[in-house]
């Protein structure tokens, strides 16, 4: 994808004024009327820079998951051991999981007009988001010698797949119970990896 400072400003400006209103009004709700007045662009400029509204979506959910690693690429540097990396990425998870543009991915996702090969292309950014983070701390605690010898894939299937599971418990809990629940979880993963 291209740097943000290269592309035009009118594509900038289009992009983050349609992020706010699909994080305040979701994905169904918000429509091309609303995103030409928002963003003060004609429906020309926009189909021009993104061809549908779905495209639009897909930009940002693009950006949104660069910007996250970005995000985390600096977090992990304040954390020495692979150990303290699990349980920051499992609060750096978190935080995105409470996105607004998370939850508008997800009404897409479940919507019967969603185009299939721009949604598989979604779930596609958010597995490179989430596994390749999730695989890289894992692998860097087997070769420390935290973490006993095996798969880090097969392991960070595991751990994410514990993670992904415990969504269901933004409808029961509150939040501080929730980062309770993500903790624990990073326990039990240690429990069985854990060589010490």
């Amino acid at each position: 994808m291209k740097q943000q400072s290269t592309l035009s400003p009118t594509k900038l400006k289009i992009a983050k004024e349609a992020e706010k209103l699909f994080a305040q009004k979701g994905y169904a709700a918000t429509s091309m009327e609303d995103i030409t007045n928002v963003s003060e662009s004609s429906k020309g400029s926009i189909y021009y820079h993104f061809k549908s509204k779905e495209k639009l979506f897909l930009y940002i959910v693009e950006n949104n998951a660069d910007e996250w690693k970005r995000a985390w690429n600096i977090k992990q540097k304040n954390y020495r051991t692979s150990v303290e990396k699990l349980y920051a990425l499992a609060d750096h998870y978190l935080e995105d999981l409470q996105s607004p543009l998370i939850k508008a991915a997800e009404e897409f996702g479940g919507s019967e007009t969603a185009d299939p090969e721009i949604f598989a292309h979604i779930l596609e950014i958010y597995r490179s988001q989430y596994y390749d983070t999730y695989e890289a701390v894992i692998d860097q605690g087997i070769k420390e010698g935290a973490f006993i010898e095996d798969n880090p894939k097969d392991l960070m299937y595991i751990l994410f797949g514990m993670h992904a599971g415990l969504h269901a418990t933004y409808y029961e809990m509150e939040f501080p119970e929730i980062r309770r629940l993500y903790h624990k979880s990073v326990d039990v993963f240690l429990k069985g990896i854990s060589k010490h």
